[in-house]
């Protein structure tokens, strides 16, 4: 049995692989990562495609994507600067914990090796 086929864990399998497929192509881990590196506590559509150099278009399929595979998340209408043109996104602690304990931690060790 999986770990998350456990009746008390909070995610099922399904919502785990869900996430991990949102940000397994590089297009849409670009955006997860801008997202995550950039100092402000959320960004545009528009924002992040000047981050990662591409469309906006491309980039809104891929914030949906993520989104659904509950990486990112919009930011609390309340907590919005009303001056800021469009949805704002921000990392949910599950992506934030994702990166920094699997893909960002698989980076440093990769790096460790290579070092050897």
């Amino acid at each position: 049995m999986l770990p998350t086929d456990d009746r008390d864990t909070i995610l099922s399998t399904e919502d785990v692989l869900e996430t991990v497929t949102a940000i397994g192509d590089r297009g849409r881990l670009e955006v997860a990562y801008a997202v995550y590196a950039h100092p402000a506590d959320g960004l545009t559509v528009s924002e992040i495609a000047t981050e990662v150099a591409d469309g906006e278009s491309a980039v809104s399929t891929r914030v949906d994507a993520l989104v659904a595979g509950g990486v990112l998340a919009e930011r609390m209408p309340c907590l919005v600067d009303p001056s800021v043109e469009g949805t704002e996104y921000e990392l949910t602690e599950f992506g934030r914990l994702l990166l920094e304990e699997g893909v960002l931690a698989l980076f440093d060790a990769a790096e460790s090796v290579r070092d050897l």
